[in-house]
């Protein structure tokens, strides 16, 4: 089920405050570097943390990064970020969970336009440069039924993940936004890589110079 039931949510809410309150002077660190260039208040605005005592179950995220999937109506799921170290296994989700919008009160805002970005840190990024920005986990979590919430935008800007995968993504989104699609492909590498590159600015102008 997309809508966890009220103990669920209850449950999650919970467990996302307390590894909130477990955030690591390393997961700080990380998160506020070179590799991520986070604030520290998009860290609390987003509310991650990490996982440094496990809930029971949570054994095997311990030392991951914890990013809470937050709404106007709770807390949907947890997913799970490797901190450092090779590229395996880098994000995990709790099991039997579906695929979900991060981020998605910013569909309920009254933009004109949003954007689309592929994961959720280069979605903090975004909403960071002060870009109303939804996140879809990659294109594998790609659903035709989220046309219908992103076709009454004048622009829906793809903040294109450069290589196959990020294509892949357009090509699959471009089947169903045909006339407000604008995927903009981000450098080299994605977005958050852009931004440390470009800073704010040159984020904010690649997008918005494409409107």
């Amino acid at each position: 089920m997309l809508v966890p039931s009220s103990s669920t949510k209850e449950w999650l809410e919970k467990a996302s405050l307390r590894y909130h309150e477990q955030l690591t002077p390393a997961a700080v660190e990380y998160l506020t570097g070179p590799d991520r260039g986070l604030t520290e208040e998009t860290i609390e605005r987003f509310r991650l943390g990490v996982v440094d005592d496990p809930l029971p179950g949570h054994e095997g995220y311990r030392g991951r990064i914890v990013i809470p999937y937050l709404t106007n109506y709770g807390v949907t799921t947890l997913r799970f970020r490797k901190l450092g170290g090779d590229e395996k296994y880098k994000y995990l989700s709790l099991p039997g969970d579906p695929s979900r919008i991060f981020n998605p009160a910013e569909l309920e805002k009254g933009h004109r336009s949003i954007c689309v970005s592929e994961g959720e840190f280069d979605c903090m990024v975004a909403m960071q440069c002060d870009l109303p920005c939804i996140g879809i986990p990659g294109v594998d979590h790609w659903d035709p039924i989220l046309a219908i919430l992103l076709s009454p935008y004048e622009h829906v800007f793809l903040l294109q993940d450069a290589g196959d995968a990020g294509q892949q993504m357009a090509d699959r989104m471009a089947k169903e936004l045909r006339h407000n699609l604008r995927p903009i492909v981000m450098g080299d590498d994605d977005t958050t890589s852009f931004f440390l590159q470009h800073g704010r600015d040159g984020l904010r102008n690649k997008v918005i110079g494409n409107g």
